[in-house]
């Protein structure tokens, strides 16, 4: 091959979606608008922003449905904010530059937190049918973020817990609301109680809730904060249902239980992975 052939430039053509969607640049950007979003939807939604239409807790009160859990459990939107915010600045540290498990669930968590933000939005609106399919959209999108995190190793503790603390606490907290939100949807449009009074109805509600956040706590990783984060809505639900209307003390203590149940389950369902990580590694 001559001087002048080895000079020349190589030829490329114009890059293809595809091709700057899997660039970390684009990876990172993405992400952070995503949360921006999300942020911006919190914002609005609790009347931080835009206080011209009634907030969340003003949709959400205690007295929308059997499930819904008291004004105070609203705190907790605090960590699930700054848990999502620590794993985007993370993945902008120069050190996490191309990290598998954060690169990984990128683009999962992205859409996960832009429906979480559409949720907002559309909650805020009164459109409760539409809320209800967005949570349980903003639900599905969580499970499939850590279900892929879970597929992934991680390099070291802080990595793990940066990377999922955030989104093993919302998918707590919104598998809850979302139940809440259905519940609500129902009550809205004046579906009667078949069969069984409504306090019935409630206990069969918080009961497959339960049953549900076991079957969270046994296949995806966060296990500890997935069940913190249910344990926090069953207490504010049993709140609620003693201080508020509508009172039901037996849905009040089913919620006691089930919050019992859970923290007891995601503590022993966390030793017994560890456990066989150990296993694993002798």
């Amino acid at each position: 091959m001559s001087d002048d052939t080895a000079s020349r430039p190589v030829r490329t053509g114009p890059v293809t979606l595809s091709q700057a969607a899997a660039t970390n640049g684009v990876r990172r950007v993405v992400l952070t608008v995503s949360y921006l979003f999300c942020l911006v939807g919190a914002l609005a939604g609790f009347g931080v922003i835009d206080d011209q239409t009634p907030s969340l807790s003003e949709m959400l009160t205690p007295t929308t449905s059997m499930l819904a859990p008291a004004a105070q459990s609203d705190r907790l939107w605090w960590v699930v904010m700054v848990g999502l915010g620590i794993y985007v600045v993370w993945m902008w540290l120069p050190v996490n530059i191309g990290e598998r498990r954060g690169t990984a669930i990128a683009y999962p968590a992205s859409i996960a937190m832009g429906l979480l933000g559409v949720w907002f939005f559309v909650v805020r609106g009164g459109e409760l049918i539409i809320g209800a399919a967005a949570s349980l959209a903003v639900v599905a999108a969580l499970i499939w973020t850590l279900h892929v995190a879970d597929m992934v190793p991680s390099r070291h503790f802080l990595d793990r817990l940066f990377t999922q603390l955030g989104l093993a606490v919302t998918l707590g907290w919104m598998s809850v609301l979302s139940a809440d939100t259905l519940a609500g949807a129902l009550a809205a449009h004046h579906a009667p109680a078949v069969y069984v009074s409504a306090e019935t109805w409630g206990i069969l509600g918080t009961t497959a809730l339960l049953a549900f956040g076991m079957a969270l706590l046994r296949y995806m990783p966060g296990r500890l904060y997935i069940a913190c984060a249910m344990a926090w809505g069953f207490v504010y639900i049993a709140y609620a249902r003693v201080m508020s209307a509508p009172r039901a003390f037996g849905v009040a203590v089913v919620a006691l239980v089930s919050a019992l149940l859970v923290l007891v389950a995601g503590i022993a369902v966390f030793l017994w992975a560890r456990g066989r990580v150990r296993e694993r590694v002798g």
